[in-house]
């Protein structure tokens, strides 16, 4: 058996079929498939055979661009967080009184971090409340 067979076989589709359709029953299948990439023509055809319902998954660019924002600025508050906590840490665990003054400007410079990333926030929250409250 040769690689690709085996790969066939190891997804539970050993066998391979082949058919004719009209034009516009085939125009229609590439319709389905460019609204949804994650489907291929064989499994759309699978559902088909199947009556399987077909769900079309789509994806909206400015939604999709706002979420990799919003990621981005989750991973920003968790690094100033662990870093905060530490410097806080630091802080209690010292008894100089300069050691402290220099931990607290720390502590001022994670503050104005905070701000800037609260300010991109807000941001994100008003577009996304733009677009729930336009529709």
């Amino acid at each position: 058996m040769s690689n690709t067979n085996i790969k066939r076989c190891a997804k539970g589709f050993p066998r391979r079929v082949e058919g004719r359709i009209s034009e516009s029953r085939y125009q229609e299948l590439l319709g389905i498939l460019e609204r949804d990439s994650s489907l291929t023509m064989s499994e759309l055809i699978r559902r088909v055979l199947q009556n399987q319902p077909i769900r079309i998954q789509v994806r909206e660019q400015g939604i999709s661009e706002l979420m990799e924002v919003l990621i981005s600025i989750d991973g920003q508050l968790k690094k100033i967080g662990i870093n905060l906590n530490q410097v806080v840490k630091q802080f209690h665990g010292n008894s100089s009184s300069i050691e402290k003054f220099l931990l607290g400007k720390k502590l001022l410079a994670f503050s104005k971090d905070l701000e800037n990333e609260q300010e991109k926030l807000d941001g994100i929250l008003s577009q996304l409340q733009l677009r729930w409250l336009s529709e």
